[in-house]
């Protein structure tokens, strides 16, 4: 098992350096600079120029990435091209918010979807499990930024119940949670309904019962411990398209987090702070897939027996 943990860490290193890479071309190879957004469009070409070479752009690319990737590895993030603002200081101040986002959706989504799904399961194909899985259906269908637009008319203009915008309150997270929270939430409740009715039908289940061990803990502990694998297999996963989506939530709801700090250093190229902040992002996915194969070998037997043996 320690010979598995060391080999998806050394993994882990390999697929950091290669988004580093990927992150800094993706940048590069996109219509524009910096130079577009700090000096004025009448501006002189020697002033273009000059302006390229303080920014280091005008240097062959394997240096740039050299210099991108020193600073980050020496933890000297630097300061934005536009703003002047530290990159350190931009990620301080979003990181916050965008974690109590994240945390606030997952909460939903685990919360409510490990349980709706062992209703779903143990009220097969009656009223309970179909609407359950109706809303599933539902929730996997409707757009993300549709189901914004929607939640926005009902709560925060036909009712006035939540603020649309901002993040001055509690109050404030509601809305954006759930629409982050919607279509993984859907997986969930499928992904447990499913891994729960196949434990339903093991031998082990038949044995607790004929040992009289009760239904109740049958279910919530045996049945359920085994049926959190593909649960915590799809967590990276889920993580990684709920980051994306955080983006396109953030943007709509001005939430004041990395999503749409990073949209906004993307939109101007801003070099330092776009390639940092989705550096940053893509290194939290990795690290957490990680987590999760490491996670899922120490929740399933079957996993750990194979890594083991490996």
């Amino acid at each position: 098992m320690i010979r598995y943990v060391i080999r998806r860490l050394a993994y882990t290193v390999v697929i950091l350096f290669v988004a580093s890479i990927v992150v800094f071309l993706a940048l590069r190879i996109t219509p524009g600079d910096a130079t577009n957004f700090v000096v004025t469009p009448i501006s002189s070409p020697e002033r273009f120029e000059e302006l390229r070479r303080e920014l280091g752009l005008d240097r062959p690319l394997i240096e740039q990435y050299g210099v991108f990737i020193t600073r980050i590895l020496t933890g000297n993030f630097g300061a934005s091209d536009i703003s002047h603002r530290e990159v350190a200081e931009i990620i301080t101040t979003g990181l916050p918010y965008t974690v109590w986002l994240a945390l606030s959706a997952a909460l939903l989504v685990y919360g409510l979807g490990i349980p709706l799904g062992v209703i779903a399961a143990l009220r097969r194909d009656r009223w309970p499990d179909q609407v359950i899985s109706a809303s599933a259906v539902l929730g996997l269908g409707i757009p993300n930024f549709v189901l914004a637009i929607i939640l926005i008319m009902i709560f925060a203009i036909g009712l006035n119940l939540l603020p649309v915008s901002g993040a001055s309150g509690p109050m404030n997270v509601i809305l954006p949670a759930i629409v982050l929270a919607v279509e993984p939430l859907a997986v969930v409740m499928r992904v447990v309904r499913s891994s729960v009715i196949d434990q339903l039908g093991q031998d082990y289940v038949r044995t607790l019962e004929a040992k009289g061990l009760a239904r109740r803990r049958i279910i919530w502990v045996h049945v359920l411990r085994n049926s959190l694998g593909p649960v915590i297999s799809l967590a990276a996963v889920q993580f990684r398209s709920m980051l994306g989506y955080t983006l396109i939530v953030e943007v709509i709801f001005r939430w004041p987090g990395l999503g749409s700090q990073l949209v906004d250093a993307v939109l101007k190229r801003d070099y330092l702070v776009a390639q940092d902040l989705a550096l940053l992002l893509t290194a939290v996915v990795i690290v957490l897939n990680t987590l999760a194969d490491i996670g899922q070998a120490y929740a399933d037997p079957r996993v750990r027996v194979q890594v083991t043996n490996a």
